[in-house]
C-alpha cells in the first residue's frame, strides 16, 4: 500500500499550458494550489485553475529544505500522521529517514556523534550479560509487548529504545525474545489460575447472598441471577453446574443442622399453642388440629412428621395430667384400646396386608378387620375412631414412603447406578447394600422403588426400540427406493450418494453397514437366481429345438421309403383255404 500511496490514486493531470498573451504558468502559482485531506486521512493538493489534483507536493510550495532533495527518496504521511519514505527507483519504503536525506539536511553526522556518546554514557550500564538481558526484558515489557505477538510486530515497537541495543546481536535478541514470550505466557497462565480461583469463591459467596437460596433451588434459576457478574463468564458451565450442587450440598447440611437446633425450640413453641388454642383439646382428632393450625407459621416450619411427633408428645404429656384429674383407669383403658389398634396396624403393615396406598373399605375387607378384638374394642369409644387411627397410620407410611424413596434414589445416584430392563433386585442390592443409610431402609420400600424404575427403563428401551427398528425400516426402503444401489455397490459409493439424507443419518455406523450388507447379498443372490433361470431356460430351448428335429428325419425317410417301395402283393385266396383246413 505503501507502493500505492507513492504513485498516488488520484492521477495528476497535465497542467495547463501558459496562454497566450504572456500569463504566468498557473501551475507554479502558490495562490492556484489548495491543500486538502482525502477520507482516509491522506494529503493532498488540487489547482483551482488547472483543475489538477496530485498527492505530491508541487514545486512552488515546496519549502528550501525540501527544495534541496536531490535523491530519489519521497517523504509521505499515512492515513494517522505517521511519517514514511519511498524510493520509486527501487520501490523500498522505510520508517526512517534515510541517510541520504539526513546527510542533506545536516543532521546524519549530528545523530551519528549523538548515538556515540549516549553509547558512551550508557555502556556502563550494562556491565554483565544478565543485565543486558534483563534490559532488554524490561524494555519488551515497557513497550508492551504481547506474547502473542511475533518477532517483526515487536521490533516495530521496540527498535528505537536506547535498550534495544543492549545486545548487540539479532540472534540474541530473539531469543530473549522467546524467553520473554514463554515467561509472560507462564505468568498470564498463573494469572488466569488466580483469576479463576477468586471466580470460584465470588461465585459460592453470591450464592450465599442469593435472595432465593433454598435447599430445592435449581441451578437454572442462579445463573439467571448471577450471569451479569463478572466472575459468572470466568467460570466454565459443568464448572459451575458442580459448584453449584456441592455449595447446595453443603447448604442442605448445614440447614439440617440448623434445623435440628431450632426444632426443639419449635416443638415448644407449638405444643404451647396446642394448651393455649380453645379449639385443640386432647380428644380432638390430628386432621382437625392440622386445618386449624393450617396458618400457624410455628406449625407450618415443622415438617409433618415432625407436627404429628409434637402432637403425640402433647397428648401423651396431657393424658398423664388428666390422668390425675379423671379416672386413672378408664383413660389409661380407652389409651391401651387405642395402642393396641395401632399395634394391629403395625403388625398388618409388617405382614404386607397394609401399605401406605391403602384404603379404609379395601384394608376392612382384605385383613378381616372387623372380627380383630382390638377393632371391636375401639367401637363406641370417645375420641378418635378406628378409621381416625387408620388415616393417621397411612398419613405416616405415605410420608415415610417418600422420605425412603428418595433416600434409595440418592444412594443410587451416589455410586453412578443406573437400572435397565435386564437388572435384578438382587444385583441392585448388591451395589447398593455397602450404605449403611440404605439398609436402615425397609425391604419392601426398596423393592418398590426398584420396581417402578425398572417399569420405567423398560418403557424407556421399548421407545428406543421402536424408533430404532422404524429407523432400520426407512434406511431399508431408502436402499430399495435408490436404482443406483445395485450388487455391485459398495458401502463407501453408498454413503457418498445417500449420506445428506435424514434416513441415513437416523441409523448409527454398525447398523447401516449391516442393514446395507444384508441388501447387497440379497441383491447378488436375486442376481444369481435370475442368471440360473436364464440358462435354464435357454438349455430347455436348444434341448427342445435338437428334439424336434430329431422327429423330423425320421418322418422325412419313412415318406421316401413309402414312395420307393412297391405295395405288397396280395396273397393267394387257395392257400388261406388249406390253411383253414
Amino acid at each position: 500500500w505503501l507502493k500505492w500511496l507513492s504513485q498516488g490514486s488520484v492521477r495528476s493531470t497535465p497542467q495547463r499550458a501558459a496562454g497566450a498573451g504572456g500569463m504566468a504558468d498557473p501551475a507554479n502559482d502558490p495562490k492556484a494550489w489548495t491543500e486538502h485531506v482525502h477520507t482516509d486521512g491522506r494529503r493532498y493538493y488540487y489547482n483551482k485553475q488547472t483543475k489538477a489534483s496530485s498527492w505530491d507536493k508541487p514545486e512552488c510550495l515546496k519549502s528550501q529544505e525540501e527544495k534541496m532533495n536531490t535523491t530519489s527518496w519521497k517523504e509521505y504521511k499515512t492515513a494517522d500522521g505517521r511519517d514514511y519514505f519511498y524510493n520509486p527507483v527501487t520501490k523500498q519504503s522505510v520508517w526512517e529517514m534515510p541517510i541520504e536525506l539526513k546527510r542533506l539536511r545536516g543532521i546524519a553526522n549530528q545523530e551519528e556523534s549523538d548515538e556515540e556518546k549516549e553509547d558512551k554514557q550508557e555502556e556502563p550500564e550494562w556491565r554483565t550479560p544478565e543485565e543486558r538481558r534483563a534490559a532488554f526484558r524490561e524494555m519488551l515489557q515497557d513497550k508492551g509487548v504481547k506474547a502473542s505477538m511475533k518477532w517483526e510486530e515487536a521490533l516495530k515497537l521496540c527498535q528505537e529504545d536506547r535498550r534495544f541495543m543492549a545486545l548487540h546481536t539479532a540472534g540474541e535478541r530473539k531469543q530473549e525474545f522467546s524467553v520473554y514470550v514463554t515467561q509472560t505466557k507462564k505468568r498470564e497462565k498463573e494469572e488466569e489460575r488466580e483469576k479463576k480461583r477468586r471466580a470460584r469463591d465470588d461465585f459460592t459467596e453470591a450464592l450465599r447472598e442469593w435472595p432465593d437460596l433454598k435447599p430445592d433451588a435449581r441451578y437454572k434459576d442462579a445463573a439467571e441471577y448471577l450471569q451479569d457478574r463478572e466472575f459468572f463468564n470466568l467460570i466454565e458451565e459443568d464448572e459451575r453446574d458442580d459448584l453449584f450442587q456441592d455449595f447446595l450440598d453443603e447448604y442442605e447440611r448445614k440447614a439440617k443442622e440448623d434445623r435440628r437446633k431450632k426444632r426443639k425450640e419449635y416443638v415448644e413453641q407449638i405444643k404451647k399453642t396446642y394448651e393455649e388454642h380453645p379449639d385443640i383439646s386432647l380428644t380432638t382428632r390430628w386432621r382437625d388440629v392440622q386445618s386449624t393450625l393450617r396458618e400457624n407459621e410455628t406449625f407450618r416450619w415443622l415438617s409433618k412428621l415432625e407436627a404429628l411427633t409434637s402432637w403425640e408428645e402433647w397428648v401423651a404429656e396431657n393424658e398423664k395430667k388428666e390422668i390425675d384429674s379423671k379416672s386413672k383407669a378408664k383413660f389409661r383403658h380407652e389409651r391401651k384400646k387405642r395402642d393396641a389398634f395401632r399395634a394391629v396396624l403395625k403388625e398388618h403393615h409388617e405382614a404386607g396386608k397394609l401399605e401406605y396406598d391403602s384404603t379404609w373399605h379395601a384394608y376392612l375387607k382384605a385383613a378381616s378387620i372387623t372380627s380383630e378384638p382390638a377393632y371391636l374394642d375401639m367401637l363406641g369409644q370417645p375420641g378418635s375412631t378406628p378409621h381416625d387411627l387408620f388415616d393417621d397410620f397411612i398419613e405416616e407410611l405415605a410420608e415415610k414412603y417418600k422420605e425412603d424413596r428418595a433416600k434409595v434414589k440418592k444412594c443410587a445416584k451416589a455410586v453412578g447406578l443406573t437400572v435397565n430392563s435386564a437388572s435384578t433386585f438382587e444385583w441392585f442390592e448388591g451395589l447398593l447394600k455397602k450404605d449403611e443409610d440404605y439398609l436402615k431402609i425397609p425391604e419392601a420400600t426398596r423393592r418398590g422403588v426398584f420396581d417402578s424404575l425398572l417399569v420405567k427403563a423398560k418403557e424407556q428401551e421399548e421407545d428406543a426400540e421402536k424408533n430404532a427398528k422404524k429407523n432400520r425400516k426407512k434406511f431399508v426402503e431408502l436402499l430399495q427406493k435408490t436404482r443406483e444401489v445395485s450388487a455391485s455397490t459398495t458401502y463407501e459409493q453408498a454413503a457418498k450418494l445417500l449420506g445428506n439424507l435424514s434416513a441415513w443419518d437416523a441409523v448409527d455406523d454398525a447398523t447401516r453397514r449391516q442393514c446395507f450388507d444384508i441388501f447387497v447379498e440379497q441383491l447378488k443372490i436375486q442376481s444369481k437366481g435370475r442368471k440360473e433361470k436364464e440358462v435354464a431356460e435357454d438349455e430347455s430351448d436348444a434341448g427342445d429345438k435338437k428334439r424336434a428335429k430329431k422327429k423330423e428325419k425320421p418322418e422325412k425317410s419313412g415318406k421316401k421309403r413309402q414312395q420307393e417301395e412297391p405295395p405288397p402283393e396280395e396273397p393267394d385266396r387257395k392257400s388261406k383255404k388249406t390253411k383253414k383246413k
